[in-house]
C-alpha cells in the first residue's frame, strides 16, 4: 500500500535541480561541437552509400539529396536522430523498471556515471561511426535517468503547485543546458575539442557524486506490498501531453542539422552558434516560472493551449531566416512559448500521477523530449526545402491544439474529478 502521500522533501527538488545543472552543462557544451567535430572524422563508408544510393534510386537522391549522407548537415541529422531516438527507447523501460522496483536513485548513478565515461572517450575517436555508436550510448545511458528523476520530483511537488515546481526545476536545468553551449563554444574556439569532452564528462561525474550524497530516495510503496503488485494505468491523456513535449521539441531541435548552413551561408562561428542556440534557453528560463505560477493560479489548460497557438507561426518562420541575427530573435520567442508549453504539460502530469505510475506518467513527457530531438534535424538534415521542414511540426500543433481544447480536462475539472466535495 502507498505510503503517506504528505510525506515530502521540497529539499529534494533544489538538490535534483542542482544535480541536473550539472549534467545539462556538461551535454549542453557538446552540441555546437559535434557537428563540427564529426567533419574531421573519417566516413569513407558514408560515401559509398551515398553513391550507391544515388545509382539505384534517383528519384530519392532528387527530392532528399541529404539522404545519401554525404553532406555534413545529413550526418548531423543522423548523429542526433540516433542519439535522441536512443534517449527515448530506453526510457520505455527506464519508467516501468523504476515504478516495478520502487527505486529512483540506482538507475540515475548508473547512468550519468556511463555517460560521463562517453564524454571522455569522445576525443579518442577517429571515424564517424565510432562517434555514432559511442554517442548512441551516451543517449541510452542518459536516457535512463530522467523518469526516475522526474519520479522524484513529482512525489516532492507541494500540491496543486506542479506548474511552479516543475518551473523552478526545469529553469535550474535550462540554465545549465543554455550555459553549456556558450562554454563548449568558447572552450572549443580556444582550447579544442579535447577540453570541451574533458570539461562534459568532469561535470557529469560531479552530478553523479552529488546524486550519491544528497539526494533521498523516498519509497512509495511499504515494505508489505506485493512484488507483483498491479500498477495504476496511464490515462490517454498523458500521451496528448507527450505529444506536444514531442512536436516542440521537433520545431526547436531542427536547427541542430543547419549548423553547418549557417556556418557556411552566414559565415557563423561555433561561438555564435552556441549563443543563439542559448538565447532560447535563457529566454525559456526567464519565463518558466512566471508561467508556471499563472498556471497553477487560473489554469495549466489555457496557458498550454496560448503556447501553442504562438507556436505555430514561430516554428514557421525559422525556415525563411536570412541571417542568424533574424534566427536569434525568432528563438528567444521559441523559448517563451516553450515555456508556458512545457510548464503547464509538466504541472498537469506531476498532479495528476499518482504513486505506481509516476516514473511512467513523467517519463512519456521526457520520452517525447527525446524522441522530439532526434526527429527535428532528421526533417532539415533530409527534407531538401526548409519551409517544409518547418511546416511539418507546425501542422502537428494545430491538430494537438484542436485535441486537447476537446480532450484535456482543466485543472478545476480535474480536480473536482478527484475530490468530488471541492
Amino acid at each position: 500500500m502507498p505510503v503517506d502521500s504528505d510525506q515530502k522533501d521540497p529539499r529534494t527538488i533544489w538538490l535534483l535541480a542542482a544535480c541536473r545543472f550539472g549534467e545539462a552543462v556538461a551535454i549542453g557544451m557538446l552540441i555546437p561541437m559535434l557537428p563540427l567535430f564529426l567533419g574531421t572524422l573519417s566516413a569513407p563508408w558514408a560515401e559509398r552509400m551515398a553513391s550507391g544510393l544515388a545509382e539505384s534510386f534517383p528519384a530519392l537522391a532528387h527530392w532528399f539529396p541529404a539522404a545519401a549522407l554525404a553532406t555534413e548537415e545529413a550526418k548531423t541529422a543522423v548523429l542526433f536522430s540516433l542519439t535522441g531516438l536512443a534517449m527515448a527507447l530506453v526510457q520505455i523501460f527506464a519508467g516501468r523498471i523504476s515504478d516495478r522496483l520502487d527505486s529512483r536513485k540506482p538507475l540515475i548513478l548508473i547512468g550519468m556515471a556511463l555517460g560521463a565515461v562517453c564524454s571522455f572517450l569522445l576525443p579518442l575517436l577517429d571515424h564517424y561511426w565510432q562517434l555514432l555508436l559511442l554517442r548512441v550510448m551516451q543517449g541510452s545511458f542518459l536516457g535512463l535517468t530522467f523518469p526516475p528523476m522526474m519520479a522524484i520530483i513529482a512525489r516532492n511537488a507541494p500540491k496543486d503547485s506542479g506548474g511552479k515546481v516543475l518551473g523552478i526545476y526545469s529553469t535550474i536545468r535550462l540554465l545549465g543546458f543554455g550555459l553549456g553551449p556558450i562554454l563548449g563554444g568558447i572552450v572549443a574556439d580556444h582550447f579544442g575539442y579535447d577540453w570541451v569532452c574533458l570539461a562534459s564528462g568532469t561535470l557529469l561525474m560531479v552530478s553523479v557524486l552529488l546524486v550519491s550524497s544528497q539526494i533521498r530516495d523516498r519509497k512509495e510503496f511499504s515494505e508489505d506490498t506485493p512484488r507483483d503488485r498491479v500498477l495504476p494505468r496511464v490515462a490517454p491523456i498523458f500521451r496528448l501531453l507527450g505529444g506536444v513535449i514531442f512536436v516542440m521539441m521537433v520545431g526547436i531541435s531542427a536547427v541542430i542539422s543547419l549548423f553547418p548552413h549557417y556556418e557556411r551561408e552566414f559565415g557563423s562561428t561555433q561561438s555564435q552558434l552556441g549563443t543563439m542556440f542559448a538565447i532560447f534557453v535563457m529566454t525559456r528560463c526567464i519565463f518558466q516560472y512566471p508561467f508556471g505560477w499563472i498556471g497553477d493560479r487560473y489554469d495549466k489548460k489555457w496557458v498550454l493551449l496560448l503556447g501553442l497557438l504562438l507556436f505555430i507561426p514561430l516554428v514557421l518562420l525559422q525556415g525563411r531566416v536570412e541571417n542568424l541575427n533574424e534566427l536569434t530573435w525568432i528563438r528567444a520567442g521559441m523559448g517563451i512559448v516553450s515555456a508556458m508549453m512545457s510548464t503547464a504539460v509538466g504541472g498537469i502530469s506531476a498532479e495528476r500521477s499518482e504513486p505506481g505510475n509516476r516514473a511512467r506518467v513523467m517519463g512519456i513527457n521526457t520520452l517525447c523530449f527525446s524522441l522530439g530531438t532526434a526527429v527535428g534535424p532528421s526533417l532539415t538534415g533530409f527534407i531538401q526545402s526548409q519551409q517544409t521542414a518547418f511546416m511539418i511540426p507546425a501542422v502537428a500543433a494545430a491538430i494537438l491544439l484542436v485535441s486537447i481544447v476537446l480532450l484535456v480536462p482543466s485543472d478545476r475539472a480535474a480536480r473536482s474529478a478527484q475530490d468530488p466535495s471541492t
